[in-house]
């Protein structure tokens, strides 16, 4: 059989600008006319051949293409493989009797194998088998027909012929049949999708081979776009699509109507219909059957539709947008703002944009459709105020105090942070903190999730005042009140005071600095920060004199006085008779002497015990005294003393 160029039975139409293609792999090579050298006469090659696009297994394919197994017939070897994988176009299996297909995983193989391996379980003919998995032994529970000799009349097929082979997938009742040079050969019943591709409906196809020892130079022909398969097909107003009819036996084709296609005898004519147009072909396929196609073409529209773009805030800095137009073709999309492109290329469907605007997406299609959509693109970066109040002290009169926030958002979210970092512990605009640092009031509007900060300082303040207190006085019969002076308060502040005593007696000044006390014991004096709330205190002792309780009941005087100059008897003044040596001086508080000569004249007045009656002028005798005190020693004592004195020299 010659060598024919188009090789599809099936409804086949795609468009102009989504010409698919084949993927070689290995040493596998294009050798023209849409057919493909898998392997050459040499030992261990290993070749692959992948079509672009996947099947969908839900829908039925009936696929015709020659294969061609060389022409070294008993050393050929060693066959091809029909193959549907998961892997993609890039696959290739090992060299050598497995077909290039042994141990390929998840699939589906059907062989065309031209050597006899006998662990296998083959026959001696060439053979047909239908596999799985990538495991060729037909002994195995992966066969799931054959093998059957490949030609009913001859047992070889290495004879340099292109053969006929067509496939034929029906998934409503699961069977995979086969076809060789027009004549049925074996079906097998199996559920693809789930029994082999674990529910993946969408698989890819195309073909294995390899030579080992042996060989063989091993071709299949193809046709560029064989899956396009469709009866109703949906064309926009403008476009165009390629019909594809299948392969011919004679290259005849017979389109009607002629009107809207660019070549009616092609196998491949372009059709560009005004309106809702039905096409027919009718043409003989490669088994000299004749067949009749018909392609509905529903003209319409093209338009763009395009998703909700969002809003652009501090949650999201860019939005994605999607377009979709009403036909499942291939487009070029050209998005822009304002003349400028901002993305473009063939199924740009989705744009991601970080500035608001206006926007226009344009798509054409179908080799002369467009559409085009004008969207906007909104932004929100709105904040709420954020007051966190005057900075803070935590003192000793106030060692938790509460922060109070503020914002002008009802319904913002508010959040804290202790010295930059977050606090989850915090919440609610009034917080209560018993730590130095930084408190940062974060305030979040929900619906730009744009935030607005300020920052309060709280430190410790824990000034105290310094309180020295000197040397003081002692309590005395003259002085049984005093002030306690020689207090010297260091502070920052202002400061209060305050004198206690568990054994004295305050009279006066408790909260002054110089306080008045009218008791022996000890006086402590609390001096606190006005600001802090923190104090220090001094503890001072007042003392009483030894003369403070002197009695004076046994007051009197001496009773001579001799001014002579021997420095003895020269002063005349009171003492006391059971305390001679106590000293008197300071003692009275009102002090009235008067001495008379024995005529009853006065000669001598004093109101001060210091200011003492010397005599001197006045001649020897007897004189007569008298004397009016009081005092605050004794308890408040006052008397009258009176009595004689000699005068001698």
């Amino acid at each position: 059989m010659k060598r024919i160029f188009f090789v599809l039975y099936i409804v086949l139409v795609a468009s102009i600008t989504d010409a698919q293609t084949y993927f070689l792999n290995g040493n596998a090579q294009a050798i023209g006319n849409d057919c493909y050298q898998l392997t050459g006469e040499f030992s261990n090659q290993n070749g692959t051949v992948w079509y672009a696009d996947q099947i969908d297994l839900n829908e039925p394919f009936d696929i015709q293409f020659l294969m061609n197994f060389g022409t070294l017939d008993g050393t050929g070897a060693d066959g091809i493989c029909f193959v549907l994988q998961t892997v993609g176009t890039s696959a290739i299996g090992a060299s050598g009797g497995g077909l290039g297909y042994l141990n390929f995983g998840t699939s589906l193989g059907i062989e065309f194998d031209t050597w006899l391996n006998g662990e296998y379980g083959d026959p001696v003919e060439d053979h047909i088998a239908i596999e799985m998995n990538g495991v060729i032994d037909h002994n195995s529970t992966s066969n799931i027909a054959g093998p059957v000799q490949a030609d009913p009349l001859d047992a070889n097929i290495e004879d340099g012929d292109d053969h006929v082979v067509r496939i034929i997938w029906s998934p409503d009742d699961h069977i995979i049949t086969v076809y060789f040079d027009c004549v049925f050969r074996l079906a097998g019943t199996i559920d693809l999708i789930n029994e082999i591709f674990n529910g993946q409906e969408l698989v890819y196809w195309g073909f294995t081979a390899a030579t080992g020892g042996s060989w063989n130079n091993q071709t299949v022909c193809l046709q560029e776009d064989i899956l396009n398969v469709g009866q109703d097909i949906d064309v926009c107003e403008g476009g165009s699509v390629l019909l594809t009819a299948g392969a011919s036996a004679d290259g005849v084709y017979n389109w009607t109507p002629t009107s809207g296609l660019d070549d009616p005898a092609s196998a491949t004519p372009t059709a560009s219909p005004d309106a809702d147009t039905q096409y027919q072909v009718e043409f003989l396929d490669l088994c000299n059957q004749p067949v009749t196609l018909t392609f509905n073409l529903n003209v319409e529209p093209l338009v763009v539709t395009v998703s909700d773009p969002g809003i652009i805030n501090c949650i999201n800095n860019t939005v994605s947008v999607t377009a979709d137009i009403n036909f499942n073709i291939d487009g070029n999309y050209t998005w822009s703002q304002n003349a400028n492109i901002v993305e473009q290329g063939e199924n740009i469907t989705e744009v991601n944009l970080s500035d608001d605007g206006t926007y226009i997406v344009a798509v054409s299609a179908m080799d002369g459709c467009y559409a085009d959509e004008t969207f906007t693109v909104q932004s929100d970066f709105s904040t709420y105020t954020a007051n966190a109040g005057n900075d803070m002290l935590i003192t000793c009169l106030e060692d938790s105090p509460t922060i109070i926030g503020s914002t002008n958002g009802s319904n913002a979210v508010v959040a804290w942070e202790y010295n930059s970092n977050p606090a989850p512990g915090l919440t609610g605009l009034e917080i209560e903190v018993t730590n130095a640092g930084t408190y940062t009031l974060v305030v979040i509007n929900p619906s730009s999730g744009c935030s607005t900060t300020d920052d309060v300082l709280v430190q410790n303040y824990f000034v105290t005042p310094i309180v020295n207190i000197g040397e003081q006085d002692s309590l005395t019969c003259v002085y049984p009140q005093i002030q306690i002076l020689n207090v010297d308060i260091t502070a920052e502040n202002n400061f209060t005071l305050s004198w206690t005593t568990e054994d004295g007696l305050i009279v006066s000044g408790a909260s002054s600095l110089h306080p008045f006390v009218a008791s022996e014991g000890f006086y402590e004096l609390v001096a606190t920060d006005d600001v802090s709330g923190c104090s220090s205190e001094e503890t001072v002792f007042i003392g009483e004199s030894d003369d403070f309780e002197l009695d004076l009941s046994s007051i009197t005087f001496p009773n001579i006085i001799t001014p002579n100059g021997d420095s003895k008897n020269e002063y005349w003044r009171p003492f006391l008779r059971q305390n001679p040596s106590a000293d008197l001086s300071s003692v009275f508080t009102t002090y009235d002497l008067l001495v008379f000569d024995k005529w009853g004249r006065q000669v001598f007045d004093s109101n001060s015990f210091n200011d003492a009656w010397k005599g001197n002028d006045n001649s020897d005798g007897v004189y007569y005294y008298i004397l009016n005190y009081s005092a605050y020693c004794g308890g408040g004592k006052s008397g009258v003393v009176e009595g004689n004195v000699t005068l001698l020299r």
